[in-house]
Order: C-alpha cells, then sequence, then structure tokens
C-alpha cells in the first residue's frame, strides 16, 4: 500500500515535471539557437545530434535515466523527509517537551527518507514497472492523483510549518 502511494507520487511528479518541461519549452528563445544553421550543423558534425530538440527532450524526460525524473526523484525524497521531520517533531514535542532540534535530526530524517524511497521505489528500477501500469490510467484518473500528490504535498508542507510554529 505505502509502496504502491508512493509509486503514483512519483509517477505524478514526474508527470508534472515533464509537462513543466514542454511549457517552458514552447517561452524559453534560448531554443532558438537551434534552428541556425551553422549550430545544427556543429551539432551533427561534433555530438551526432540530428535532431537537438528531440535529444533535448529525451534528456529531460527519460523514464530510466533522464533528467526530470531525477527531479522528481528528489522532489519525492525531500517531500518524505519534511513529513517525517514534521511527524517527528510534533512526537517530541508532545512526549518530550524541552528538547531542540539540531542539525543531526535532520540529517538522520533525510537518511532515513532516502532509504525508504531507495527501498520502496528506486532500487532495481522498480518504479519503472509502476510506470507502465500507470500510463495505462484514463486522462482523468492520471489527473486526479496529480490533484491528490499536489494536495498532499501541500497538505504535508503546511504542517510541517505548523509543527515548527506550534511545538516550541
Amino acid at each position: 500500500m505505502i509502496e504502491r502511494n508512493l509509486n503514483i507520487l512519483h509517477y505524478s511528479l514526474y508527470k508534472i515535471e515533464t509537462r513543466l518541461h514542454f511549457l517552458f519549452n514552447k517561452i524559453n528563445p534560448a531554443l532558438l539557437l537551434y534552428k541556425i544553421p551553422i549550430i545544427k550543423k556543429r551539432m551533427k558534425n561534433k555530438f551526432e545530434i540530428d535532431n537537438a530538440m528531440e535529444f533535448q527532450n529525451n534528456f529531460w524526460t527519460d523514464k530510466k535515466n533522464g533528467f526530470g525524473l531525477r527531479f522528481a526523484g528528489g522532489w519525492l525524497i525531500a517531500i518524505i523527509a519534511i513529513a517525517l521531520i514534521g511527524f517527528v517533531k510534533i512526537s517530541i514535542s508532545l512526549l518530550l517537551p524541552g528538547i531542540g532540534l539540531n542539525p543531526y535530526y535532520f540529517i538522520a530524517m533525510g537518511t532515513i527518507s532516502f532509504i525508504i524511497c531507495y527501498y520502496l521505489v528506486f532500487k532495481e528500477d522498480h518504479y519503472l514497472k509502476y510506470f507502465a501500469e500507470f500510463e495505462n490510467w484514463t486522462k482523468e484518473r492520471k489527473r486526479l492523483n496529480a490533484l491528490l500528490s499536489i494536495g498532499s504535498i501541500i497538505l504535508i508542507i503546511t504542517s510541517f510549518f505548523l509543527s515548527l510554529l506550534y511545538f516550541k
């Protein structure tokens, strides 16, 4: 259950990242450089790239090694870390009042969140199996899961800041 939900969140973050990439491609004036003939020729001769835009899109959106996938993975780890920090902060404040936070606390929660994400999502490209399953979802279901993911992220971040404000 937790594994599936983490993979849904990872998939939603990846799809959001991919859509943002394509959106910024439409408004990025630097991409016009790829249309200059001398740059096209240099890309083909030096790097053996026929279509620079296709190469760049593949670089960002590849499901195995894409840069957008790395961003989504980093966001997933950060979200889990923020959730753990908030939960543990509330627990410590209620059970052991007067104990403050130190840097080791944040390092430990970041490490634990990385381990959780590694074993449940990233190990042996386990997420690819889920990505293949999630690609078959209807457009409405994908949209619903993206909205639920965004809502859960907002809820986690809000609860984190509230835990820092009210549980000292």
